[in-house]
Order: C-alpha cells, then structure tokens, then sequence
C-alpha cells in the first residue's frame, strides 16, 4: 500500500512513471468492467486509453486512492454509455434490449464493480494455492466442468480432483474469513455473473 501512496504523490506532481504504475495496477480490471458493459472488444483499449488520458489530465485533484479509482470506473462507464449510444444510433433494431439495460445503469454499474472485484480477489487466492489445486478449482468451480471433464482435461483420477477441490475450498474460505468475506457468498455471487 505504501508504494501505491507514493505512486499517487508522483502523480501529482506530474511523474509519468506513477502513471505507468497506475496503468499497470488498474488496466486489467477496467477492461474487463469495460467489456462487460459494451461487450466490444474493438473499442475497449481505445476506452481504456482515455480513461488513463483523462486520469493524467486531472492527476492534482486526486488526494486518496480510492478517489482515483472512483474515477477511473466513473471515466470507464460513461465512455462505455457513450459507445453504447453510438452503436444504438447505428443499430435501431437493438434499441430496446439496450434501453432494458441502461434503465438502471448505476445499480448495474456498481454490480459489475463488485463482480470484478471480486474476481480479481479470487484470482489473487488462487494464485497463493498449488498449481494443481488452483486448475481443479478453476475447471469444477469457476467453470463448472463436472468431475469427469476435469480428469480428463487433466488426466488425474476422481479422488484426486475431489481431495484437490476439498483442499483448494478450505484454503480459500480460511483466505476469505480473514478478509471478513463469506466464501459461499462470494462463488455464488461470481456463478451468477
């Protein structure tokens, strides 16, 4: 967290390289809250560019990192409403589905957010379990493969991916309840989006 502070004191004080920082840190998860919103992969590096572009514009205003990262998703969200009203002009027959969708676009908005988040928490815990753990949770859980699809993507037997999953499961709640975060929430949360 200290060297994200001080990236945020470089930035203010107009140093490329705490952009550099703040790219590398966010550009992930605004993509992926980016495509969730246009589903455009074409415009997404371009949405994601000016966010970075608009962030170095305005970087003396930012005093927290929370604010900046409110800014970077608000910049992110209204560019992705602003594709979206283009493409809506572009295609008419499209029209109402997309006028479903935006009628409550803050509390869609801030799922997603959360979604992403949480994504990028899972894939952190993840990343600390063993390699085999971490596939067979991936395959059974996140992707829901059944028991036999992933032996055989992995050509292990059955005890193997159930003891691995049983592992990989408590290690993960032991990570959450750390963190204050209910596992089961959290993969049901995640299955629904």
């Amino acid at each position: 967290m200290l060297k994200t502070e001080e990236n945020l004191a470089n930035l203010r004080l107009g140093k490329e390289s705490a952009l550099s920082y703040f790219m590398d840190l966010y550009s992930h998860n605004l993509h992926f809250f980016a495509y969730k919103l246009v589903r455009d992969k074409d415009s997404i590096p371009e949405i994601i560019s000016d966010s970075f572009v608009k962030l170095w514009k305005h970087r003396a205003d930012f005093y927290t990192i929370e604010e900046l990262k409110s800014f970077l998703y608000i910049v992110v969200r209204n560019s992705c409403l602003d594709h979206g009203k283009a493409v809506r002009e572009r295609y008419v027959h499209q029209q109402i589905e997309e006028e479903n969708i935006l009628a409550n676009p803050d509390a869609d908005i801030l799922t997603k957010i959360i979604h992403i988040e949480l994504i990028t928490l899972l894939g952190e815990a993840l990343e600390k379990l063993p390699k085999q753990q971490a596939d067979i949770f991936r395959l059974t859980v996140l992707e829901g493969k059944t028991t036999t699809e992933a032996c055989q993507e992995l050509q292990t037997t059955a005890n193997t991916v159930y003891f691995a999953r049983s592992k990989a499961v408590n290690t993960l709640r032991q990570l959450f309840l750390k963190k204050n975060i209910s596992y089961y929430p959290l993969v049901v949360f995640l299955y629904l989006f």
